[in-house]
């Protein structure tokens, strides 16, 4: 394997991939066309149950049959979910276009993650993983800020030629990862069976059973998993619906896409600063940093100030990255390569349950009080679950080899 080769076209995927062009609006799109957003709201919390259900299927697919394939699936769904958006003016078409996006992501989530690591692991750099992963996310936030730079544009060619330009970088994504290696690190891997509609079942069901005895056997992975859930989870809902906060604070266009840019700035900032963190403090300490960091940022981000509600942003998606980073590189030392992208994506169920629980409730909060006086509640039930996690699990952060 020539690793250079696969770590410029993984970064370069990054940069396709993560490129949404009605990324930086689609809350605001919805709404223009009627929907509440408590439908919006709706439409999010299908997205993360068809996220839930698909989540372990997608990623024992990834190790039983292919990382190369996998993501490949995972550009179909998004391409797939297009016109569906285009042609999306009641919620159950929007739950559909919806639907195959979470599969797209569920195609991906975990699976790109093991796929770069075991390609380090093949090549014997695996010391380089926090590195490589740090710089990917440096590169899924750049691409976010560049994206949020085009929601002037968006604003102005509409929401059909801005979902078709979001089809012609999946199109692009697809041709980047037909241009990876699969990495080979396990007997396993170099004979994986093909795939077989009539033993489909029994070997996912063997890939579960294998992967939940692993976790069972290492409860401190998943307890650092959920935690990272659920931090990520409040930065995500955060930047969604930041959208419309900033929207009804009066600024244009042009001007949520500027705001949205410093958003993503943090984001950026935080995948810098976590291998330089790495060095100097314990796991325990820089979880218990992005906690605490979070909930002041989310408490900031409710501001009716637009520059303050933004600097709010920036610090979540700063600690909201930083966290991602540094688990990430914490797991994976301990994952089995023959069922990394399974148990990745058990972070990711963890994800989507938090995801189901907090979104309704910050867009009926949103929808009855305001976005601003919506996020320091989210705020405050961060802070009692994340309090919660460190003082009952606190093996998992502060037992650390």
């Amino acid at each position: 394997m020539n690793i250079q080769k696969q770590k410029r076209l993984l970064s370069l995927l990054e940069l396709t991939s993560n490129f949404s062009l009605t990324g930086g609006a689609w809350i605001i799109f919805l709404a223009q066309r009627g929907f509440s957003l408590f439908e919006i709201a709706v439409g999010e919390t299908f997205f993360h149950i068809v996220s839930f259900l698909a989540e372990i299927p997608s990623g024992a697919a990834a190790d039983l049959w292919g990382r190369k394939k996998t993501m490949l699936i995972s550009q179909l769904c998004f391409i797939l979910s297009v016109p569906c958006y285009i042609f999306a003016y009641e919620l159950p078409l929007l739950m559909l276009a919806m639907g195959l996006t979470a599969l797209g992501y569920n195609f991906n989530s975990g699976t790109r993650s093991a796929l770069t690591y075991d390609s380090l692991l093949q090549c014997g750099k695996e010391e380089e993983y926090l590195k490589v992963s740090a710089d990917q996310l440096f590169l899924y936030s750049f691409s976010s800020m560049l994206a949020s730079l085009c929601t002037g544009i968006v604003g102005k060619i509409g929401y059909v030629l801005g979902n078709l330009g979001d089809l012609c970088f999946n199109l692009t994504s697809a041709a980047i990862i037909g241009g990876l290696t699969e990495p080979t690190v396990t007997e396993n891997q170099k004979n994986r069976q093909k795939f077989s509609l009539r033993t489909m079942g029994s070997q996912i069901w063997q890939q579960f059973s294998v992967s939940f005895a692993f976790l069972k056997g290492n409860p401190t992975i998943a307890v650092r998993m959920f935690l990272d859930a659920c931090i990520g989870c409040c930065d995500t809902l955060t930047v969604f619906f930041l959208q419309q906060h900033f929207s009804e604070s009066g600024a244009s266009f042009a001007l949520i896409g500027i705001l949205l840019v410093i958003v993503q700035i943090g984001g950026m900032a935080g995948t810098r600063v976590a291998p330089l963190l790495a060095k100097r403090l314990r796991f325990g300490k820089m979880m218990i940093l992005c906690s605490a960091g979070a909930v002041f940022a989310l408490v900031t981000a409710g501001s009716t100030l637009p520059i303050l509600s933004a600097a709010g942003g920036f610090f979540l998606r700063g600690f909201g990255l930083l966290s991602e980073t540094v688990t990430s590189d914490s797991i994976n030392r301990d994952l089995p390569s023959d069922q990394r992208a399974t148990l990745i994506s058990v972070g990711s169920i963890m994800f989507s349950t938090a995801m189901i629980g907090a979104t309704p409730l910050l867009g009926a909060l949103s929808d009855s009080v305001g976005t601003a006086r919506a996020f320091p509640v989210l705020g405050l039930v961060l802070a009692g679950v994340a309090a919660a996690i460190l003082l009952l699990g606190k093996k998992a952060f502060f037992a650390e080899k």
